[in-house]
């Protein structure tokens, strides 16, 4: 279904790489104009050229308010209206909780909270005013299940289920759609030292039902589902996509 986004136009936050990179062809290839936003701005504006169909990019930092409502504005001139926002961008840091510092603990929850708030905010007005439109925003496996020395990203992750919820509550009635995707173990650049530990492939072998993990082609799908008007009576959900690990048990 290449055009089913076809008409449609919309952010990806983080989009330079990684999941987010592959979110933003997706949604191109589906037809969609994109804004690739990443406080690495060459990485973005690369990604765009790579991602054509009229992609634009920005450098954005999702926990400046400030800045966050001139690049809303930005894509608003650009395409005229926001169908879609991706709230992907996000940070991860490993530490013992009576290790972890409290700067290193703001900063996860800045980003990956307050940046998912301060961006659906920012894009709601929008989209009532259009009508309605979808936030998808990027949990983890790791909002259910605590995995270790992860605490501040555990929290943050539980708690971006529920914003989802919240916004889904709130604006459902004018048509916004709010939804998240939780992946499991998903190879990606910020994953990557997971599978050069080869007790850790052990682990995460052992803890998937499927006996593997994720690519980041297989988010993509329930991205755009959720994003799509086959999913028009979906809205508050958390969708699991980690191959069955959070059937059973975490590690």
């Amino acid at each position: 279904m290449t055009d089913r986004m076809s008409g449609k136009s919309g952010i990806v936050t983080g989009g330079a790489r990684g999941i987010g990179r592959e979110l933003a062809a997706a949604f191109a290839a589906a037809g969609a104009r994109v804004a690739i936003w990443d406080t690495d701005g060459d990485a973005a504006r690369q990604a765009a050229t790579e991602v054509g169909a009229g992609a634009i990019a920005d450098t954005v930092d999702v926990t400046d308010e400030n800045g966050v409502g001139a690049a809303v504005e930005t894509v608003l001139g650009a395409f005229g209206q926001i169908d879609f926002l991706i709230n992907n961008a996000g940070i991860r840091h490993v530490a013992p909780i009576a290790e972890e510092p409290i700067d290193a603990w703001r900063r996860t929850i800045d980003v990956n909270v307050n940046g998912t708030f301060i961006c659906s905010k920012a894009v709601i007005p929008a989209m009532v005013a259009a009508g309605g439109g979808h936030i998808v925003n990027l949990a983890s496996m790791a909002g259910q299940l605590a995995l270790r020395e992860r605490a501040a990203y555990n929290t943050s992750k539980a708690a971006i289920v529920g914003l989802t919820k919240s916004i889904a509550v709130e604006v459902g009635d004018a048509g916004v759609y709010c939804n998240a995707v939780a992946p499991g173990v998903i190879e990606t650049p910020l994953s990557a030292p997971y599978f050069e530990d080869e007790s850790m492939v052990k682990v995460l072998r052992e803890n998937s039902p499927m006996g593997r993990w994720g690519q980041v082609d297989e988010i993509s799908g329930p991205v755009l589902f959720l994003c799509s008007e086959e999913s028009s009576f979906v809205n508050g959900v958390t969708l699991f996509v980690d191959g069955g690990w959070t059937a059973g048990k975490g590690y």
